[in-house]
């Protein structure tokens, strides 16, 4: 949203928006308590969140547990960012700002498919903690997580 407002403001100058141009302002505001909702939940369970993603992980690959405090600081950071994609329905930014980064970095680290399968595993574990209606928003910054990441 706030990449749109700058937009806005760069191919209005001199006019006012029209009626269409305002629309994403609309949709936005339609949707802001739950985008709210759901970002509180996230930064508050973060740790719950991180909990579930070992748990899970564990189950798959037993060894992982030695590689947890680096993929925790990494999945803190991610649900960080995620999270305030979400808030304010910039999945851009997410992607130009982060996403890409850590993506240099891990193949600069060479992550395997073994590390990779957590960000799958995130996705799948954070709706746990969102409502039906929290999750309708949350998921996409999640799933553009997977598609740069993997």
């Amino acid at each position: 949203m706030l990449r749109q407002f700058s937009d806005l403001t760069l191919e209005v100058d001199g006019r006012y928006a029209q009626d269409y141009e305002l629309q994403f302002l609309e949709d936005y505001l339609d949707s802001h308590q739950l985008r709210m909702s759901a970002y509180i939940k996230i930064r508050d369970n973060a740790q719950a969140i991180c909990d579930r993603v070992k748990e899970e992980k564990q189950k798959l690959h037993p060894n992982w547990k030695d590689y947890y405090v680096t993929c925790l600081r990494d999945m803190v950071d991610l649900l960080r960012y995620s999270a305030t994609a979400l808030l304010f329905d910039d999945m851009e930014r997410l992607r130009t700002n982060m996403l890409l980064w850590f993506q240099t970095i891990s193949r600069a680290y060479n992550f395997t498919d073994d590390n990779i399968e957590t960000y799958d595993l995130l996705l799948k574990v954070v709706p746990e903690f969102l409502t039906p209606e929290e999750a309708k928003y949350a998921i996409p910054a999640f799933e553009l997580n997977c598609a740069v990441l993997v």
